[in-house]
């Protein structure tokens, strides 16, 4: 009650539609809040890319300055509105099956000092707009770890190492993992990583932004 309250102020607060959701300027905007000026500057992801670990992963928006502006508004400013101009562009291919969509979670401490997960806020719009289930029972961070951004990519990968735990009950399931921001991949992959130690059938990912990818010979797609 208490979180759906809270989410409720921030949202009274930060209202939709009155401002660009990008750029922060009075403007005409689009029925998800943008202005013409930023919308010219936003870049679909438009694509779905094979990762290790995954069995599918897609993104919807090139983490770019106007993208990066919401996201930013999102996961620091307590701006939750962000959701449903973030969420319009996350189009899931069609042809993924999976029983259920489960956020990347915040390790409890992270998550109580923010408010709110902002991956969760992402998740609950997806699965609204796709009318699916959303589970945030399955995964847990068990691990609170520094901030990503202040590290390599190498560095990222050692810092998730045995972070996240996954329930058994994952167990032959398909899974539809939900981030904020895929920058090198890290926190994707120890996510998975939990998921089919637990022997998840499937993993598929999906991000809100992506970083740019670059194909190499083998086919893959790497950050």
């Amino acid at each position: 009650m208490f979180k759906g309250a809270y989410e409720n102020m921030l949202d009274f607060v930060f209202p939709q539609h009155l401002v660009c959701h990008t750029c922060g300027r009075e403007a005409a905007v689009n029925d998800y809040g943008i202005c013409s000026n930023c919308e010219d500057k936003l870049m679909p992801y438009n694509r779905e890319i094979k990762v290790p670990g995954f069995d599918g992963f897609t993104a919807g928006l090139i983490y770019n300055e106007q993208s990066r502006n919401s996201i930013h508004a999102l996961k620091f400013g307590g701006a939750l509105y962000q959701k449903e101009f973030l969420v319009h562009f996350m189009k899931i291919p069609e042809d993924w099956s999976f029983d259920c969509v489960v956020p990347v979670p915040l390790h409890k401490k992270r998550e109580k000092e923010r408010g709110y997960n902002q991956s969760a806020v992402l998740a609950k719009e997806l699965c609204k707009r796709y009318n699916l289930v959303m589970r945030e029972d399955l995964l847990v961070k068990i691990r609170n770890t520094p901030k990503q951004s202040t590290l390599g990519a190498e560095e990222r990968a050692k810092n998730l190492r045995g972070a996240y735990a996954a329930s058994s009950e994952c167990r032959g399931m398909s899974i539809l993992l939900v981030d904020d921001v895929r920058t090198t991949g890290s926190t994707l992959k120890a996510c998975a990583v939990a998921f089919r130690r637990e022997g998840a059938a499937a993993v598929y990912g999906i991000a809100a932004c992506c970083t740019m990818t670059e194909r190499i010979s083998d086919g893959w797609y790497y950050l």
